[in-house]
């Protein structure tokens, strides 16, 4: 005397019960012969509900606009860092009398920086928002975008605040 055959469900995941709502209309259960007619397969990732469900994303769930967004956040660090390069570079070559050149490259990069970083950020959130994809790209975009974001107006505040003060 066997029981017929259970599906191997480990113990931690709870068995939901179906619930039936009063203004639901009301489907009955599948038989207990066509419930297990197929057999199942090892589960490859987690098991939820007797259910499993893949670990690794396939390709069709790849997440470009998170991707896209996270090389965008690293396109605008890079190009935060090369202007803080230039500018020392311009600051310790030359005198004051290049205040112009200065100005004009630190403004440049800081532009170029910041539409970088809103586009990442952009993205990252157009990432995010995909259910069915991976979402650690997309969140590094976000972060990095916000930071960005947030230094290169702390830059532009200081600046301002600065030029007051120095008659």
């Amino acid at each position: 005397m066997s029981d017929p055959q259970q599906p191997q469900v480990p113990p931690y995941v709870p068995q939901m019960q179906q619930q039936s709502f009063p203004d639901q209309l009301h489907h009955p259960a599948q038989p207990p012969s066509a419930q297990h007619a197929a057999p199942r397969q090892p589960a490859t990732g987690y098991v939820l509900n007797g259910q499993s469900m893949q670990s690794a994303p396939s390709g069709s769930n790849a997440n470009p606009a998170g991707r896209t967004g996270l090389i965008l956040g690293f396109v605008a660090l890079a190009i935060s860092l090369v202007t803080s390069i230039l500018v020392q570079v311009l600051i310790r070559t030359a005198d004051y009398s290049m205040f112009g050149a200065y100005s004009i490259a630190n403004g440049i990069g800081s532009l170029l920086a910041l539409g970088a970083a809103v586009a990442a950020l952009i993205l990252g959130l157009i990432g995010i928002r995909r259910v069915d994809a991976p979402h650690a790209a997309a969140g590094i975009a976000v972060g990095i975008g916000i930071a960005q974001i947030i230094s290169i107006l702390f830059g532009w505040l200081s600046t301002v605040v600065g030029s007051f003060l120095y008659f």
